[in-house]
């Protein structure tokens, strides 16, 4: 089976090296598109997620090719340009459900929201995702296994949209008036992480745009976008964002009186509570902020020796995870788990760096029911 992490890996410094290009742009057109201690909590989100994927992913994928070889009626040819167009073509139907379900439904919103968490749009928010979202949505995509996509054609089309999307996240490039509602671009993407009330539950295609047009959801870029989300953000902790909506929906279940209610959170509309719970604690409601909220630094407030220690626990994540991708395939068992744990000691190493002293894990306006 085509290795999904050999791509990862290799994609990897062409990602950095882009990211280095715009923020070196956005300094010179006078843009402030990026923060230090916000970039290197996104790209710690995506380098602890690929460190998960080493297991979680080669779980699915290997369920994939189960059904794709023992339930599938018929089976594609791999070889034959017919296959890539329809598999393309099913394979980004199938995206702009997952993608729309993972802002509607409660517990798709907990593995899909550490991705919406930075409030900057630069290249280093498309490397913030979130580490169990390809697993929950792993049974939805079960069903281009079911219509014959081979696995290799899938792996591949699952990894170019997730490159293909990697540059549309960037406040630099502005409407492309040809392309702008057929195919994603930055315009279109940069309204989808927008916590405007406009914009909210909007333009969820990964590629094309044209589900967005024929189920409803496009709008195109009109007043300025504020990104972020409006609850649960993690601050400058890349494990903590995984679990920031988990927290808040547990927390609502522990004081649920009823069982239903408790299970029905996870289903139900994301930002739905029990009406007991809701009354006892009522969130206040949202107001666009009028600047970032999450600033202050350890850094701002003890020194630059902070910043410094925050770079070196980045590169040592980095390195520690580029040998776990590129060697997946041949290491034993506890080797890469010692890999995963080191990842992540490294990755809270950076969070103690950068996040002040005595700040909170989460804090941020309360969230409406809309995604």
């Amino acid at each position: 089976m085509l290795d999904n992490n050999a791509l990862v890996a290799a994609a990897t410094p062409v990602f950095l090296l882009l990211i280095g290009a715009e923020a070196w742009l956005a300094r010179r057109r006078r843009i402030a598109a990026y923060t230090l201690a916000d970039s290197l909590t996104s790209m710690a989100c995506g380098i602890w997620t690929v460190t998960l994927e080493v297991f979680t992913k080669a779980a699915w994928l290997l369920a994939y090719a189960w059904v794709f070889q023992h339930l599938a009626p018929w089976q594609a040819d791999p070889a034959s340009a017919w296959t890539w167009l329809w598999s393309f073509v099913a394979f980004d139907f199938v995206y702009y459900w997952a993608h729309r379900w993972s802002h509607e439904i409660n517990l798709l919103w907990a593995v899909h929201a550490p991705h919406h968490q930075s409030e900057e749009f630069n290249l280093t928010t498309a490397l913030r995702q979130g580490a169990f979202q390809d697993l929950l949505h792993a049974p939805l995509f079960m069903l281009l296994a079911l219509l014959g996509c081979p696995p290799g054609v899938f792996i591949l089309q699952l990894t170019l949209s997730k490159f293909y999307q990697f540059w549309i996240h960037t406040r630099l490039v502005g409407r492309m008036p040809l392309l702008e509602g057929i195919l994603n671009t930055p315009s279109a993407h940069r309204v989808h992480h927008a916590v405007n009330e406009v914009y909210l539950d909007r333009n969820y295609g990964g590629t094309l745009m044209l589900w967005d047009r024929l189920f409803g959801t496009w709008i195109d870029e009109g007043e300025e976008c504020v990104y972020g989300v409006r609850k649960g953000a993690p601050g400058w902790n890349a494990l903590w964002a995984q679990f920031t909506w988990p927290a808040v929906m547990w927390q609502d279940a522990r004081r649920a009186a009823r069982w239903r209610d408790k299970l029905a959170l996870c289903f139900r509309r994301t930002g739905w509570r029990p009406a007991d719970v809701a009354a006892a604690d009522p969130w206040p409601p949202f107001a666009l902020p009028a600047a970032r909220l999450c600033r202050a630094t350890r850094a701002g407030s003890e020194g630059r020796r902070w910043t410094v220690a925050a770079v070196l626990c980045f590169l040592a994540a980095v390195l520690l995870q580029n040998q776990l991708v590129t060697h997946a395939a041949s290491l034993a068992w506890l080797p890469k788990l010692a890999l995963v744990g080191a990842v992540t000691a490294a990755l809270l190493l950076l969070a103690y760096c950068l996040q002040p002293r005595g700040a909170a894990a989460a804090s941020a306006p309360a969230r409406t029911p809309a995604g």
